[in-house]
């Protein structure tokens, strides 16, 4: 091939992490145009960085309108890929693609919700028409192999592993005051960022700080969509520590706020991804107990950079609180860990480098 590979992302609203890779892509020689949503601190550093973008809001799963436009810019110059991030983005993609010459890469970020029997996974997912599928942890690609029965399953080189890789210096000081959630100065603090949904299990990390022993300086901040519903402001009521549990939903200055957390805990009891609220805790140095829940335990070496206990079980997350606020060697020193583990294996470089390579293995030059 003579030419750059030429390649249309599809997404929503990007989060940093695939913002960051299409600049890294671009940076690379690709010839990438990205459709997402207009309006985004997202979308102005893509323009920012001379990344052509298309400003447009996706207005259903299957639309008329969203397919058309796709197609008249897939027809506008000979596409190599179209790379399509999210359901909206992939069951519209798929749609406008019938009948043109180019290769399909999908994009899996959690486990499960596919089914073979449901009609709208082959409209999505399943749809074999779609050359790879990247997903975003391991756990998620060994998921997707499992689905169906002999003789319908997915090919085995469709679902392909690649990290989402992150750059500690998109979070840099100065960092949020912690008072102005009602937390004292110098103070213990342990933090979970996460949707309030049930499969995140909330309940359990309740439980877990009502187990462990009163009057500890301790304080906790739990935040997230959801997160500040009746539901767990009754448990929390209820909790021996409610004066040093802090309830919020959607704290849009999180990764600036977790720098300065001690540990980061996400309870999650199943069909989790690889969580963007951990990466970003690590980052900050706050130590992370995760459960052994899809990709989770990948960002993880138990006992050097972390903790994973079993998804349900509120008293291990007890006991690694205390551990880790009884001894302040060992957690500085998982601290450090942490934010190395991120740096080192977790790049938006080498997401793009891996991503590049998939599209040359579907594209030869």
């Amino acid at each position: 091939m003579n030419r750059p590979l030429r390649v249309l992302c599809i997404n929503g609203e990007s989060d940093p992490a695939e913002t960051g890779s299409f600049i890294q892509m671009h940076k690379s020689g690709i010839d990438i145009n990205v459709i997402t949503w207009p309006g985004s601190s997202n979308y102005q550093a893509l323009v920012a960085a001379g990344v052509p973008t298309i400003g447009y809001k996706f207005k259903g799963k299957i639309s008329p309108v969203c397919i058309r436009m796709i197609r008249r810019e897939l027809q506008s110059k000979p596409y190599d890929i179209l790379h399509m991030l999210d359901k909206r983005a992939t069951m519209n993609g798929l749609f406008a693609s019938i009948g043109v010459n180019i290769k399909l890469v999908a994009y899996r970020g959690i486990v499960g919700n596919l089914s073979y029997t449901s009609p709208q996974s082959w409209l999505y997912l399943l749809n074999p028409r779609i050359d790879r599928i990247i997903c975003v942890c391991e756990a998620i690609r060994e998921n997707l192999l499992q689905l169906g029965m002999p003789g319908i399953r997915m090919r085995r080189d469709v679902p392909v592993t690649i990290h989402k890789g992150h750059n500690p210096d998109w979070y840099v000081a100065p960092f949020e005051d912690l008072q102005q959630f009602g937390i004292p100065e110098n103070t213990f603090v342990v933090a979970c960022t996460a949707r309030g949904v049930r499969r995140k299990g909330i309940p359990i990390l309740l439980e877990a700080i009502n187990r462990l022993p009163a009057g500890l300086d301790i304080h906790f901040l739990l935040a997230g969509t959801y997160m500040d519903k009746p539901e767990y402001q009754k448990l929390v009521a209820a909790n021996r520590y409610v004066s040093n549990i802090h309830l919020f939903g959607f704290l849009k200055r999180m990764p600036w706020i977790l720098p300065n957390c001690d540990v980061s805990v996400l309870p999650s009891l199943r069909r989790e991804g690889l969580p963007r609220g951990i990466i970003e805790a690590m980052i900050g140095g706050a130590v992370p107990i995760v459960t052994d829940s899809g990709g989770s335990p990948e960002l993880v070496v138990e006992g050097e950079s972390g903790f994973v206990v079993p998804p349900g079980e509120p008293q291990p997350i007890t006991d690694r609180i205390l551990t880790l606020y009884n001894d302040r060697e060992l957690h500085q020193r998982m601290s450090v860990a942490a934010q190395e583990r991120i740096r080192k294996n977790f790049t938006v470089e080498e997401t793009a480098r891996q991503t590049i390579e998939l599209y040359r293995q579907l594209v030869p030059e």
